[in-house]
């Protein structure tokens, strides 16, 4: 287990290493008065992989899916958010209600055309359960536009910190199953662990990266929704594997598994995140 941790610890080193260049570049453009670039990179170089694994697990549980055409659709559901914000779009809500209209009646059509009528209820479901899952995640890219690509960084890391307290709470001190059915290894000891973790990183980053925008108690209530989120976005994730047989959603990195098992506690809290901020900071 200490040589499975430290590997663990080493690239999550990695990952947050990543993170922190993406937001000194955008730190170093917001100061000079330009928008934010690595913050939507960073959430396609995740967010696209995450959404091609989903595809392939959902159709080993039964539930295939055009692949091509969802790849596409979420390339451009990212592109329109990350364009709309770049150039400040007066009604840039209102484009990206109509991209995704487009782009719902996209898929829609191929899944019509297909001639193949036994799977066709089974295709949509999976169809617009990734492109739910997109939209969601597309909350990071404006987090990073309306707040700062920093404050991204300390949502991201705050949903993180539960997954780093509840894994080593969990294995030193995990004795209660949480839902044993579904993960075997997840303890209740370990969701606390977890959620007390987020509580102090998201206090922290928040009030620092904040600049005073929001006092301690929103701080503890964001922390508190998006650590909540989290947890729930990694069970489904579970959920998912479980219906295909599969352990981790890929092998995009060594002890992490794959690109949806590294976001899945963020396409949940995420978007209940920027809510709780945009609401706070009104």
């Amino acid at each position: 287990m200490t040589a499975r941790f430290a590997r663990r610890m080493t690239f999550g080193a990695l990952l947050v290493g990543l993170l922190a260049l993406g937001v000194w570049w955008d730190s170093s453009r917001w100061r000079q008065g330009a928008p934010p670039i690595a913050a939507p990179l960073l959430v396609a170089l995740f967010t696209i992989p995450a959404a091609a694994e989903l595809i392939t697990i959902l159709a080993l549980a039964g539930l295939p899916s055009p692949r091509k055409t969802l790849l596409l659709s979420s390339a451009l559901i990212l592109l329109g958010k990350a364009h709309g914000e770049f150039h400040a779009f007066v009604h840039r809500t209102e484009w990206f209600v109509a991209l995704l209209l487009l782009v719902t009646t996209l898929v829609s059509t191929v899944l019509i055309l297909d001639r193949d009528l036994k799977t066709g209820a089974h295709r949509a479901a999976a169809s617009f359960f990734v492109l739910a899952l997109v939209t969601l995640q597309s909350t990071m890219i404006d987090v990073a536009y309306d707040q700062g690509t920093p404050v991204l960084f300390a949502l991201v890391l705050t949903s993180k910190a539960g997954d780093t307290g509840a894994y080593l709470v969990g294995k030193s001190m995990g004795r209660h199953k949480l839902i044993e059915h579904i993960s075997p290894k997840k303890t209740i000891e370990g969701a606390v662990g977890g959620f007390l973790a987020s509580i102090l990183v998201g206090v922290w980053l928040l009030r620092v990266y904040g600049e005073g925008r929001w006092n301690v108690g929103e701080c503890i209530g964001v922390a508190a929704v998006v650590n909540l989120a989290g947890q729930v976005g990694g069970f489904l994730n579970s959920l998912c594997k479980r219906a295909a047989g599969v352990k981790d959603s890929g092998h995009i990195l060594p002890e992490f598994g794959g690109a949806f098992d590294i976001v899945d506690s963020l396409f949940l809290a995420m978007p209940a995140g920027w809510a709780l901020l945009a609401a706070s900071a009104g």
